[in-house]
Order: structure tokens, then sequence, then C-alpha cells
């Protein structure tokens, strides 16, 4: 892994986000790239005279000066204290940068995401209120609309470990690849993978056979005492997912993306999307590498 990409708002949610790129990064020896998006629209005021539309053109230039200088104050100080952070425990240099520009969030992250080219994306999944560049609805909205694997981290006081990995699986053909990519992106940390599928029924013999053939699959004898396979009927109990990810001390949830909707299938009817980030534990969205 070369680079990752972390969007921020300066929100109570970029300090975890960072510091979890951080430690992926000086584990990897990727490139950190420091992201920040600002609406620049502003109205304009008409004094009422000829003069009066060029006056307040004038203003909004000064306004928007002024705040983009704020703003790229703030980011190359986050920037320094990455820096310093690694000086205090002594850990090899990382390469941080900072890019900026005006415009709306989503559309200049997804430029930002063509232009660079990151293998991996990490952001927050809430901030500065609906229209923060960190709103769920945004990372929700990045996630689907590229094919980056993207990291979604909830605001926490304590820096999550990247240990043990729950794989909601739905049975997709893509999921040796997708879970080749996981490894691939997080080889450092030799994570645990636990495949878990949410069954409709119980029993399920339809699931149950297609959990033996993952279980099977040569591709995953490599992970051989990081693996363990899931299934459960409890697809209407909300607590039984927060009970699983306890239990089992998940520091990371992984699923497949679909295009239409990142969550269709993923869980059923009783288990939704705001179950998923109730759970406090970063998502990680993985399309398979084509």
């Amino acid at each position: 892994m070369k680079r990752i990409l972390v969007p921020v708002d300066f929100s109570t949610h970029t300090n975890i986000s960072c510091r979890y790129a951080l430690q992926i990064a000086v584990a990897s020896g990727a490139e950190i790239i420091l992201f920040h998006s600002f609406f620049d629209q502003f109205y304009y005021s008409d004094g009422g005279m000829s003069t009066g539309f060029e006056s307040g053109i004038l203003m909004t230039d000064e306004i928007i000066l002024d705040f983009y200088k704020q703003k790229e104050k703030k980011l190359h100080e986050l920037a320094a204290a990455l820096n310093s952070s690694l000086s205090e425990v002594k850990s090899a240099g990382v390469n941080i940068s900072c890019l900026m520009e005006s415009g709306n969030p989503e559309v200049q992250i997804l430029s930002a995401i063509g232009q660079l080219s990151p293998d991996l994306i990490i952001m927050g999944s809430g901030g500065m209120g609906k229209k923060g560049l960190m709103a769920g609805s945004v990372a929700r909205r990045i996630i689907d609309h590229t094919e980056i694997p993207v990291i979604a981290i909830p605001e926490q006081g304590k820096l999550p470990e990247i240990k043990n990995v729950a794989y909601m699986t739905t049975f997709d053909p893509d999921d040796i690849k997708v879970i080749a990519n996981i490894e691939a992106l997080l080889a450092p940390f030799s994570v645990k993978i636990f495949f878990l599928h949410l069954s409709q029924s119980d029993p399920d013999p339809e699931a149950q056979q297609n959990m033996d053939r993952l279980r099977e699959n040569q591709a995953l004898k490599t992970f051989e005492g990081r693996i363990s396979f899931h299934l459960s009927a409890y697809y209407r109990d909300k607590e039984y997912l927060q009970n699983f990810m306890s239990e089992n001390q998940i520091s990371l949830i992984a699923f497949i993306p679909h295009k239409r909707n990142i969550f269709k299938n993923l869980f059923y009817q009783g288990i939704t999307r705001e179950d998923l980030f109730q759970t406090s534990i970063p998502i990680m969205a993985v399309r398979p590498v084509q």
C-alpha cells in the first residue's frame, strides 16, 4: 500500500480518523494525504447603486480568501500534530501531505480520489452537522461511488485496534477476492477474519451449505488459525450483532458495498444501517480487485 487519503473536516471525528490512518501508515509505510474541502458559496450583496454589486464581490473575495487561509492553517497544524506524535513514540517517519479544495465536499473528495488514486480512504462516519464534510450521508455516498476501499471511523475517545475483522457475507461470488484485498491492505496486522452470515431461518440448509463451501475453499487455507465461520439465525435480533462483536472483540466490520444500495442484503429486515453505525466499530467497504 502506497497512499492513504484522509478527508477531514476538523470536527471531533478528525482526530480519531487521522490517528487510525497513522497507525496503518506506520505499519505499511504508506503516505498520508490529508484532504479538506469547504463550501465557498456566499451571497452577493447589492447596494442598489452601480458600484454596489462590485463592492459585494470584493467583500466576498476577501471573506473567501480569509476563510481559505484559516482552513489551510488548520490543515497544516493537523499534519504537524501527527508528525509530532510520531516523534514522541520514536516511530519511523511517515510522509504526510495536505491538499485543500473549495466546493461541494462529496464532489471534491471524489475528484481527489480520481486525481490521487489512493489505495485506501479513511474518514469519519459523522461530522459537523448534516452539511458537514463527514456527515454520514456524505461518507455513504463516497462508499457508493468509488472502487477504492473505505474505512469509516465512528467518534470515540480510544484509538480502535486493528485486530479482528468481522466479514459480513451474503455469499457473494467475490467474497474470496475481497478477503484477499482486506488481507493485502491490513497485512502488517495479521488480522483474524470472522465470516458472519445472518440467516433468515433456522435451520437454513442453503446458507449452511454455502458456509461449508467457504470453509473448504483452498484460497482461505492460508488463513489457517486466523479464520472462523459463523452462521446465525438472529437476523432480527439487534442485540445479537452487538454481543457477537463484543464477545469476539471485533475491531472492524467489513462488507461488499452494492452499487445502488451499499447495505442491500447486508442485514435483513430487523438489522438496519443505523444499527451497524451504532456498534461504534469502524466499518470497511471493500470491492473486489478486478
